[in-house]
């Protein structure tokens, strides 16, 4: 029964060093996530992550506000809903962009909070494998699609 006893003190005393080790792992990645989200907030550009199918993947508040949204959560569950893009054909022309090495920069009309269209200059890139396009707009300056 003693060595019963001390196998499981053995165990609790293992199991409380894993829990504190897991503890201070998901602390480290919460300070990333909250560093990582920070840069991206502050950045002087908006930026968006685009899954194929032209559904937001991950933006930063600047690109959210450039559309007329108030957090980047009510833009990907509004531009879920009535698209990113003014026109369907946009999602194509931004794709073909990005797959076209000459011409990464473009100007893209994006559907606004309020229905309205907005042409804003963009740079393009298409993320590694599996993660989509990757937008960033210049400065917010409104530039004509091309």
């Amino acid at each position: 029964l003693c060595d019963e006893v001390t196998g499981l003190r053995k165990q609790v005393a293992d199991l409380k060093a894993e829990m504190v080790v897991r503890r201070r792992v998901e602390d480290a990645l919460r300070h990333s996530e909250e560093q990582l989200r920070a840069l991206g907030d502050s950045a002087p550009a908006g930026l968006c992550l685009l899954h194929a199918a032209g559904t937001v993947r991950a933006a930063n508040l600047p690109f959210a506000r450039l559309l007329g949204y108030e957090s980047t959560a009510e833009l990907q569950r509004l531009s879920e809903a009535f698209g990113l893009f003014a026109a369907p054909e946009e999602l194509g022309r931004v794709l073909a962009m990005v797959w076209d090495a000459e011409h990464c920069m473009a100007g893209v009309r994006f559907r606004r909070k309020d229905g309205s269209s907005q042409s804003l200059g963009v740079i393009g890139n298409r993320c590694r494998e599996g993660y989509g396009v990757a937008l960033a707009v210049l400065n917010g300056v409104p530039a004509e699609p091309v």
